[in-house]
């Protein structure tokens, strides 16, 4: 139970701390907040208070609920996920007009509920984790290298070179975290964590485990 109130109390708080950006960044644009904007600020800021109190309520139980280094990296990616995809929904709420269906926004519940079974040592989110990390580096190396010749616009017109280069940016970063999932689940510790380690490889990675308790 540790465990889930400290990764999830961290969640909650990225997750309300990526909502309250684009209404900052919409209060600076029109010179003040709309009704959705006050509506999206005040769960960010509730997301924020419940998050804070959940890691403090779990912050003694963080060492016998510990997981391995690489468990904790893959759960990592997958917590900015999740605030990238807030962060979409929040600005397609306040600054699109209400726009919320986009690609982030139908990821943002089965990304949740990967979270869920990563803390909670499932097989099926090793597969899924694991899976979704290969697709995931694929893609964005795809698009990277697609983003030098695309036709890419704008509402002023075509995507200048500096735009360019910061979707460049943001495309490698998303690679490496992906990238850096995928070689994570791949060691020993963490299969045996899930239950899946190999035969020969069983003894060794149980050896390296803290002893997690009943958390």
């Amino acid at each position: 139970m540790a465990r889930f109130l400290f990764a999830g109390g961290w969640l909650a708080a990225l997750i309300g701390a990526a909502m309250i950006f684009p209404v900052v960044i919409a209060r600076l644009e029109n010179g003040g907040m709309a009704g959705t904007g006050i509506a999206v600020f005040a769960v960010a800021c509730g997301l924020i208070a419940c998050g804070a109190a959940a890691v403090c309520a779990g912050w003694r139980g963080r060492q016998a609920s510990a997981m391995p280094s690489a468990v904790r990296a893959v759960v990592a990616a997958n917590a900015l996920f999740l605030a990238f995809f807030a962060l979409e929904l929040s600005d397609r709420l306040v600054r699109q007009d209400g726009k919320i269906f986009y690609w982030t926004t139908y990821l943002l519940l089965p990304a949740l509920l990967l979270f869920c079974g990563l803390l909670a040592a499932q097989p099926w989110a090793w597969w899924t984790a694991r899976g979704a990390a290969a697709l995931g580096v694929l893609w964005f190396v795809g698009f990277l290298a697609l983003i030098p010749f695309a036709d890419l616009q704008s509402e002023a017109g075509p995507v200048p070179w500096y735009g360019r280069l910061y979707m460049a940016c943001v495309t490698l970063a998303f690679a490496g975290i992906m990238a850096g999932a995928f070689r994570s689940l791949g060691r020993a510790e963490t299969r045996s964590y899930f239950g899946l380690a190999r035969a020969e490889q069983r003894p060794a990675a149980e050896a390296a485990l803290p002893d997690c308790g009943q958390g």
